[in-house]
């Protein structure tokens, strides 16, 4: 099954040498790209074009991005937020047009998964809400090329429960769109199992990390509640192939921080991902946070 590092660890940093060395020496070979500027500046062309040659340089080749959520990740708690599912036409347009410039971005350099959330606020998704999202799902098929898959995301509110995604995904070919299932959410949503067993026959990505039940702390595997090795046995037994996406906070900083560093949490992960999944060690040349 194929592994995948998320930026998201890194989000409030530059995608830079010091950050994008780290993917190689801990066995990361894809990757899942944020989109959010400046982290990741999908509408600049030129500056997009250099993160991703760097990743190239390093032998990381980019398997999906994140849609943009908010215009600037540095203003993001004061921004409003993205919404494919907005009943103000303008903001849904708005909203559409940065996932399909995203969209664009990846189309044109290889093709790969961009994940969707249903949207925001938490309220009053039928009728008009839920017409808005198909809507905007509607405009960016027609708007991204063939080569670009959506994977509907679930989220722990009432719009992003799996049994919503399911209908939506059921509603368009399985070769453009499908159930990206963050095993954090459903967790907090109440049965990791059940929530990979409703998703299965149209799950195509997974969004990976841990928490206790109750908040979206986007923790290290087994530092939470999550009952891996049933999770690695589900996957193996439907045939997943991955992306199995590692989706992890920075937990280096603040006024506690629980890790000295990235290499820290990153040993850690992939240390626990060969655990859970019974290997006798991870994939690759990794073997104890150093590259061979």
């Amino acid at each position: 099954m194929e592994t995948s590092l998320s930026t998201h660890l890194f989000v409030f940093r530059d995608l830079d040498e010091s950050i994008v060395s780290l993917f190689p020496k801990f066995g990361f070979l894809t990757a899942e790209l944020w989109a959010m500027p400046p982290h990741f500046p999908y509408a600049d062309p030129g500056a997009a074009g250099e993160i991703s040659s760097l990743l190239a340089r390093h032998g990381v080749r980019v398997a999906s991005l994140h849609a943009p959520l908010y215009p600037d990740v540095r203003s993001y708690k004061k921004d409003r937020w993205y919404s494919l599912s907005s009943e103000d036409e303008s903001h849904r347009r708005e909203s559409v047009g940065a996932v399909a410039a995203a969209g664009t971005w990846l189309a044109r350099n290889g093709g790969g998964t961009l994940v969707l959330h249903t949207g925001f606020p938490l309220e009053n998704w039928y009728p008009r809400r839920w017409g808005a999202f198909l809507g905007s799902l509607n405009e960016l098929l027609d708007a991204v090329p063939g080569n670009v898959r959506f994977a509907v995301e679930n989220t722990p509110i009432p719009s992003g429960r799996v049994e919503i995604v399911m209908d939506i995904v059921a509603r368009y070919p399985e070769d453009r769109v499908g159930v990206c299932l963050d095993l954090g959410h459903a967790h907090i949503e109440g049965d990791v199992g059940n929530a990979l067993r409703e998703s299965a026959p149209r799950l195509i990505h997974v969004h990976a990390s841990d928490n206790h039940g109750d908040e979206d702390d986007h923790l290290v595997p087994g530092r939470g509640g999550i009952p891996w090795k049933e999770v690695f046995a589900q996957l193996r037994e439907i045939g997943f192939p991955g992306p199995f996406t590692v989706e992890l906070r920075d937990t280096t900083g603040g006024d506690d921080p629980h890790d000295r560093s990235f290499e820290e949490i990153l040993g850690e992960c992939r240390s626990a991902l060969a655990s859970f999944q019974g290997e006798g060690g991870p994939p690759g040349r990794w073997t104890n946070g150093q590259s061979g």
